[in-house]
């Protein structure tokens, strides 16, 4: 009895434990990504906060000084009426109004107070400066009887101390008659600024979520990584308004979700017995990872060890002055090169497709022009190749062609990978042909080789990860399996497909096709479903 009784206790182990331990561990992952989003997300809230509230001064501070600014043409002179009219339309923060009527070449300038008192300045002031050199481009206008259709509201912030919005006033055929203005002060502008935004955060808000707001207006360089800055559009523009959350920060806010969610899930995962069938199909999943790592293992390990053994006993030739002539040393270092150069290739193969196995290629579309792509390319794969006796040829379509959305460096290894294969495939027939052409709503990228071919039966495997076509020269031609499929994943990825024209003994042709306009990656998940299928 005892003796069964241990043996249940033994595959308890692996039949709970195990299951539950596995578990433990997802859930980790999936709090810590989640954990991950909750930081992200309060983040574009506070961002996105930041940039209403930005807009809306923006915006109360156009209204405001469009009002302030709109001044009839029979007015100009008229100080009583300017006086009562700047009195009526205030704009927080404004220190002086002006008013500037043009008449040939003089200009008459009249300033007044927020209340619409008129103020005297003398000429040499900073404010009577900074006014005569914002309007000059109005006068100037008005001497040359220049019409303005639609008046605009212009910003001048070349002193920072003396912040200028105009208006020109125009008359009925829309030449220019004088100009009207405000000047800021820094100090009442931030602060009414700050209350402009703090009414803003009241009106967007329910009560909570405007009570833990705090926000700053600032110089852009002063900000701390608590606050979430935006800058401002219309004015003060080289001024920022940052958002804080005074209950915590977005790390904060994170951390104490993945500690409530994990102190849950650790509760419940006392009681998920049913994990059993997790566990049945992590083993599964590991089996077939185990096996996988087998095969890599297999086809890389002599790719790998062959040139690095001789790129070791190369370079100790050389280290122990064995070598004599510099014509080897030459021939030694071509040799270290060419080798060093087909493992780095091997190894961004490797690498790019574990990503593309984890679900974590990431592509940067960008425009490109995809038959200078595609010269350059062959260009680079040309140049040691001819020393080895190549002859590769480039075609153009004769048209010039659009720009296509694509990742440059991953299109460029596609074709990298096909100009690989057919000089090692070439099998003494060393002619390899790039041709570029265009059709109605895609772009074609074809290389062609004269080499040993692939039988009808070995197409449609050769896109499979690994898997290399037996043949004569499959010992002799060196190679990881792993070309064609990042070929494929790639290409999918761009929206297009690949086609491969072949017959043992005539040669192969694969052409990738890309559609023209925008491409849209596919979905990496469906990328790595695709590959653990084949």
């Amino acid at each position: 009895m005892a003796r069964i009784f241990r043996r249940s206790i033994f595959w308890l182990v692996p039949v709970i434990v195990i299951p539950l331990a596995a578990l433990l561990v997802i859930q980790y992952r999936f709090l810590r990504t989640l954990e991950t989003k909750t930081i992200s997300a309060e983040r574009s809230w506070l961002r996105d906060s930041g940039e209403r509230i930005a807009d809306d001064i923006d915006q109360y501070y156009r209204s405001a000084a469009l009002r302030a600014l709109t001044i009839e043409r029979n007015c100009l002179c008229q100080t009583a009426i300017l006086s009562a009219h700047f009195a009526t339309t205030p704009v927080p923060g404004v220190r002086t109004f002006f008013v500037v009527h043009f008449d040939g070449q003089h200009a008459y300038y009249s300033y007044f107070t927020p209340a619409g008192v008129e103020k005297k300045l003398a000429d040499d002031s900073d404010e009577v400066q900074a006014v005569k050199l914002s309007s000059v481009a109005w006068h100037v206008a008005h001497k040359m009887k220049r019409a303005i259709p639609h008046p605009p509201l212009t910003v001048d912030e070349r002193d920072d101390r003396n912040r200028i919005v105009m208006r020109p006033v125009v008359d009925g055929t829309e030449h220019v008659l004088g100009v009207a203005g405000l000047i800021f002060d820094e100090q009442l502008a931030r602060a009414a600024m700050t209350r402009i935004g703090i009414d803003s955060i009241h009106r967007r808000y329910n009560k909570d979520d405007a009570a833990s707001l705090r926000l700053r207006i600032d110089d852009h360089q002063v900000y701390t990584r608590d606050f979430r800055s935006q800058p401002f559009s219309f004015v003060f523009t080289n001024w920022r308004l940052g958002v804080k959350d005074t209950c915590a920060t977005p790390e904060e806010l994170g951390a104490l979700g993945f500690k409530n969610n994990m102190l849950l899930g650790g509760g419940v995962m006392i009681v998920l017995f049913g994990a059993i069938g997790l566990a049945i199909q992590a083993a599964s999943r590991q089996m077939k990872l185990s096996q996988m790592k087998s095969d890599f293992v297999s086809n890389v390990s002599h790719e790998l060890r062959t040139p690095l053994a001789s790129i070791r006993v190369f370079g100790e030739y050389m280290r122990l002055g064995r070598v004599a002539s510099e014509e080897k040393v030459r021939e030694y270092g071509a040799y270290i090169e060419a080798e060093s150069r087909r493992l780095t290739q091997l190894i961004n193969n490797i690498l790019d497709f574990s990503k593309i196995e984890l679900a974590e290629k990431k592509y940067k579309m960008a425009e490109t022009d995809i038959v200078e792509l595609a010269h350059d390319t062959t260009c680079a794969f040309a140049m040691p190749a001819r020393e080895k006796g190549y002859d590769v040829s480039f075609t153009a379509p004769a048209a010039i062609l659009p720009p296509l959305v694509v990742d440059r460096d991953a299109i460029a290894q596609v074709l990298m990978n096909l100009l690989d294969n057919a000089a090692k495939y070439s099998n003494g027939k060393k002619n390899i042909d790039v041709i570029v052409a265009a059709g109605e709503a895609s772009v074609s990228i074809a290389v062609r080789d004269r080499g040993i071919g692939i039988p009808p039966a070995e197409q449609k495997k050769i896109f499979e990860k690994f898997y290399r076509v037996s043949s004569g020269l499959v010992h002799d031609v060196k190679g990881s399996g792993l070309g064609l499929a990042i070929v494929s994943h790639v290409v999918k990825a761009h929206g297009g497909r690949v086609e491969v024209i072949s017959a043992p003994g005539e040669g192969s042709t694969f052409t990738i096709v890309l559609p023209k306009g925008t491409a849209v990656p596919a979905p990496i998940t469906n990328a790595k479903n695709e590959t653990e299928a084949a």
